[in-house]
């Protein structure tokens, strides 16, 4: 809701001073009531029962050792160490049943620490007397005990460590200090009672399976051997195979033996047989071993020798040489007759070792009949001996877990995967309450809140706030960059603005214009621009023309100004083109005068930058009228529009502050075209002027009387639709 008072809020700005003087006022009585709070605070400390806080540490690994550790338990074990093993075992730590069993040993029931009634109902409780919630039954002492020893344990497993801490906190240090070790022995003993109830439930079971195993494994066993009794399958010899099968493998072995003795014989025979064709000698070991041929051959040496000797003295036709070559020639028949001797044997023994070769195929045919049953009925052997090994080796190992299980529970080795690495020692310092860190952070945030007290009540008094005079000197011209959504190369960003050398501005103005004094917008007035900016929003218009008409007063309303910063106030970018050659506008935002404007831009002897500054109370920017001469024509002309096109990819809104002359000209390129007139409203002169700008503009015509006649006291002031 907008009322008169916004354009008063609007020029206001804070006072440091003010508030840094109620600050220092105050601080006295600020530091009294710390010091007397702190004070205050640290002795009530003194009244509380000082709590202690004891912690046992608990390291979980695995418990068997090298020499009793089992081969299969490397899963359980990795499945016990990893994160999700050690979170269970912070439950199991914090368990009702350990909880039970230490209030137990420990008879915390009887204490009044724990025992004790509440003094001030729980957060239920009291809901449930409003009626919010539903009520509960009471619990038994040993609930209300178990609770507060669970409130008061706290069970946590340290980061990236297998190391869990048992906390406890009480009124009596050495009863901390009882109950965290308490609790680690339990858990170390629930541990050894659950490995011992494993051990004992599967010691029971495998005793009875081993058995059924013994029995399955005696019948498996009977089978097989009957089987083999049955069908004759007897093993035997280094390779441990049957008869049948050692049967052929030795007639193989003979059935080689005389094919090769049978080739040697037949080779023997064909070169005995191929000497004698030849009328020489053979020379094979049957024929060289020979004793009647060797000598044979010695006599014929002999007598070879008697004819050479003879054959010196004596004729060939001698009687006696004739004689020895005839003993000669009987001894060559011998020698023949003798290899052929040898040639019939080796003939006979091939013959004898090829009748033997079809005996002995004859063999091997029936013990490769024989041999393939056998080989059948050891199929069904061997499966039958596969089903006795399979239950024998599971009997096996069946025993060798039962005697480790009856070891350890014989023995009483149960080891279990946790031990404690540090036990809990009875505190000497409470950790609670802590009476410096409490009693400075207390009193530290209470000082910051009285202080905040003191800010918000000086600033909703008005006390730290300044208001703006108008009659404060304008500032110097402060120059504001354009932004970077401008699609024209010369938009660069706005430094002080600097002539240009190719086109020096000049140093006195063209035309002297007297400015006419500016008068301040009334309530009424800023009531009127109010509406206006809402319906400009609402209907999203760009351009929005402002133009005076029949001014009955000296000087003209700064509406325009006003419709900029509020436009701008509301977070819209916002441009005010002065073309009244008054400078009025510029002198209202501090922009100074006889700067270069639109004009100036108009005739290209200035930039972007060097035409647009920043109005000195808000966000909006202005571009004055210029030290040059603008006519109603140029508003027309081909520059001018393609001025305001570049400015429009810019700014969200362009406001046109001009006279009715120009005005005509730009009515029809405007979203909303305002008439600012000081008289009333059914002035004939306001009147011909609305009318000739409704019908030049296409689009909504309103009326702002900035100042009311001075006869009409209540006269509200508000705009006119077209």
């Amino acid at each position: 809701m907008t009322d008169s008072r916004l354009g008063q809020i609007d020029d206001v700005e804070l006072d440091m001073r003010a508030l840094l003087g109620a600050l220092l006022r105050a601080s006295p009585w600020l530091l009294l009531g710390s010091i007397l709070f702190a004070g205050a605070l640290y002795i009530g400390l003194n009244f509380l029962t000082p709590r202690y806080s004891a912690e046992t540490k608990i390291l979980i690994e695995s418990g068997e050792s090298e020499i009793t550790r089992a081969g299969t338990g490397t899963e359980e074990a990795r499945a016990l160490l990893d994160s999700e093993g050690i979170a269970s075992q912070v439950q199991l730590i914090g368990s009702r049943d350990i909880a039970t069993t230490v209030v137990n040993a420990l008879d915390l029931s009887q204490r009044t620490e724990f025992n004790k009634p509440r003094f001030l109902p729980s957060f239920d409780q009291m809901l449930v007397r409003f009626g919010l919630g539903r009520p509960v039954a009471e619990g038994s002492v040993d609930e209300r005990v178990l609770q507060r020893f669970s409130d008061r344990l706290d069970v946590f497993s340290i980061d990236k460590t297998r190391v869990i801490t048992v906390g406890f906190t009480s009124t009596d240090p050495q009863l901390a200090a009882q109950v965290a070790n308490g609790v680690a022995d339990e858990y170390l003993a629930l541990e050894r009672a659950a490995r011992r109830s494993t051990n004992a439930d599967a010691t029971r079971w495998l005793e009875t399976q081993i058995a059924d195993l013994r029995t399955q494994v005696r019948t498996a066993e009977a089978r097989v051997e009957a089987f083999r009794t049955e069908h004759g399958l007897f093993s035997g010899g280094q390779n441990n195979t049957s008869l049948a099968q050692q049967k052929l493998n030795d007639l193989n072995a003979e059935l080689a033996r005389l094919v090769a003795a049978r080739s040697a014989a037949e080779a023997k025979a064909a070169s005995v047989r191929k000497s004698l064709a030849n009328g020489a000698t053979p020379d094979i070991p049957d024929v060289r071993d020979s004793q009647l041929i060797q000598r044979l051959r010695e006599q014929q040496v002999a007598l070879r020798s008697q004819v050479a000797q003879l054959s010196t003295t004596l004729l060939s036709g001698h009687p006696r040489v004739r004689e020895l070559n005839a003993q000669l020639a009987d001894l060559d028949a011998q020698v023949r007759r003798e290899v052929t001797r040898i040639l019939q044997s080796l003939e006979g023994d091939a013959a004898t070792a090829r009748d033997r070769e079809v005996d002995i195929g004859k063999d091997i045919a029936s013990a490769k009949a024989a041999t393939g049953r056998t080989n059948q009925d050891e199929v069904e052997l061997r499966a039958l001996e596969r089903e006795a090994t399979a239950q024998r080796d599971l009997l096996e190992s069946y025993l060798k877990r039962f005697r480790e299980a009856s070891s350890r529970q014989n023995g009483d080795y149960l080891p279990v995967d946790a031990r404690i690495i540090s036990r809990a020692a009875v505190p000497l310092e409470p950790t609670f309450p802590k009476k410096l860190p409490i009693t400075a952070a207390t009193t530290i945030a209470l000082l910051l809140l009285a202080i905040a007290i003191i800010l918000i009540r000086e600033l909703t008094s008005g006390r730290a706030l300044r208001r703006i005079s108008d009659d404060t000197p304008p500032l110097a011209p402060n120059v504001v960059p354009v932004e970077e959504a401008t699609h024209r190369q010369d938009m660069a960003p706005v430094s002080e603005p600097l002539p240009p050398a190719s086109h020096p501005l000049p140093t006195e103005p063209l035309a002297t214009l007297e400015p006419a004094p500016a008068r301040a917008l009334s309530a009424e007035a800023q009531d009127a621009l109010n509406s206006i900016v809402d319906h400009i929003v609402g209907a999203k218009a760009r351009r929005v023309l402002l133009s005076t008409a029949a001014l009955h007063s000296p000087g003209r309303p700064l509406a325009a100004v006003a419709l900029a910063r509020i436009l701008s106030r509301r977070g819209n970018r916002v441009l005010l083109i002065d073309l009244h050659a008054d400078g009025a506008d510029g002198q209202a935002m501090a922009a100074g005068e006889r700067l270069p404007g639109l004009t100036d831009l108009f005739a290209g002897i200035a930039t972007f930058a060097q035409v647009i500054f920043r109005d000195r109370r808000s966000h909006a920017h202005l571009i004055p009228h210029g030290l040059l001469e603008f006519g109603p024509d140029a508003a027309k002309g081909k520059r001018f529009v393609s001025i305001l096109d570049a400015l429009d990819q810019t700014y969200d809104q362009i406001l046109f502050d001009a006279d009715s002359d120009i005005a005509m000209q730009l009515a029809s390129q405007a979203g909303v075209v305002v008439i600012v007139a000081d008289g009333s409203a059914s002035d004939p002169d306001v009147a011909r002027v609305y009318e000739a700008m409704k019908a030049a503009s296409p689009a909504e015509v309103m009326m702002l009387i900035a100042e009311a006649p001075l006869q009409t006291e209540d006269a509200s002031i508000e705009p006119a639709f077209a």
